[in-house]
């Protein structure tokens, strides 16, 4: 077989240049409910179109470029159907991702990320530059209490995936008491307690968040607690999670919540850390793309190495016991007292 082609450099760059298109293009069909309107089989692009309420014609050119990056595929000539990829925005899936896309081009992300340039200047964060404030606080204010829903509904369909791949991967069994540190509406603790059937848990965020919470949607094995991990966390707990908690924030937030845990936490105990780990290598790796959204989103969160890992447990009085792999693109950090 010849070899294939080099791209050329040219269209090596074009496909970086027009990326943001493609987003724009996916989102804008799980806004649309696309992969709903096909989840009982393929449909022409005109009553495509009806289902959701879109302009045919319009439709009918956002799907022709999807079908060629492999999220959806045309059975026949203007006939468009699910595949893996898009199956995966449908509302109903197991593993849905449509909330996640649809937060990722709404106003919280996107302006933000408009003004990624002055981000790369000054090290503030986007929402500085177009909120005037940080992202969380903005989040708070109540005429943004859509965007915050939508963030919420995004990592709630971002821990479908991983949490799982996280079960699959570290046992939680020998843990009486598990304290989910920023835990959201709980959707991880629920998924550890599963198959912890001993354990009780323990849903620690803020109380904007707890208050939010329907007694219902966790359970009766699941103590919701409100408070600012900065300042205090429950006590007692034999391991305390936290899924994309360390990498929104500092170091020196992360030394100050990590010693936290520490003053608290049972002897032996077990703090387990769910991130990315930045590899020191040049491939290409979630992570590094995790790490910009940080830098663009957050005030000083970052992805993290290993070694950087090392240092930041040890500032706060822990040690690192193990990294263990998992089949997303999530680790899971487990640290000990020092």
């Amino acid at each position: 077989m010849p070899d294939q082609p080099e791209t050329p450099p040219d269209a090596l760059l074009m496909q970086a240049l027009f990326g943001f298109m493609a987003t724009r293009c996916v989102t804008a069909a799980a806004e649309l409910g696309v992969a709903d309107a096909l989840r009982n089989g393929p449909l022409y692009y005109t009553d495509l179109a009806k289902a959701v309420e879109a302009d045919q014609r319009a439709l009918h050119r956002v799907m022709r470029l999807l079908v060629s990056l492999g999220i959806f595929a045309e059975s026949e000539p203007g006939t468009y159907e699910l595949t893996p990829v898009s199956d995966l925005l449908r509302s109903d899936h197991p593993h849905s991702m449509r909330d996640m896309a649809v937060m990722l081009t709404s106003d919280s992300h996107w302006l933000p990320w408009g003004r990624f340039s002055e981000t790369l200047m000054s090290g503030t964060s986007g929402p500085w530059h177009a909120f005037g404030t940080d992202i969380f606080t903005w989040f708070q204010d109540s005429a943004n209490l859509q965007q915050w829903q939508m963030f919420n509904a995004a990592m709630t369909s971002f821990s479908l995936s991983t949490s799982q791949a996280v079960i699959q991967s570290y046992d939680f069994t020998p843990y009486a008491r598990i304290v989910d540190i920023g835990g959201g509406h709980g959707h991880f603790l629920k998924t550890a307690l599963s198959v912890a059937p001993e354990a009780h848990g323990v849903l620690f965020d803020l109380p904007g968040v707890i208050n939010d919470l329907d007694p219902g949607e966790i359970g009766d094995r699941i103590e919701p607690v409100g408070g600012d991990f900065f300042e205090a966390v429950p006590a007692g707990g034999d391991c305390y999670t936290m899924k994309h908690i360390i990498h929104d924030w500092s170091d020196d937030h992360c030394r100050t919540l990590l010693s936290n845990i520490a003053e608290v936490m049972n002897p032996d105990g077990t703090v387990a850390i769910i991130e990315t780990v930045m590899p020191e290598t040049d491939e290409a790796h979630p992570a590094k793309f995790m790490d910009v959204n940080m830098l663009a989103m957050t005030e000083g969160g970052t992805e993290r190495t290993e070694s950087e890992f090392v240092e930041l447990l040890e500032a706060a009085g822990l040690r690192l016991q193990a990294i263990h792999p998992t089949p997303s693109p999530v680790f899971l950090i487990e640290a000990r007292l020092a």
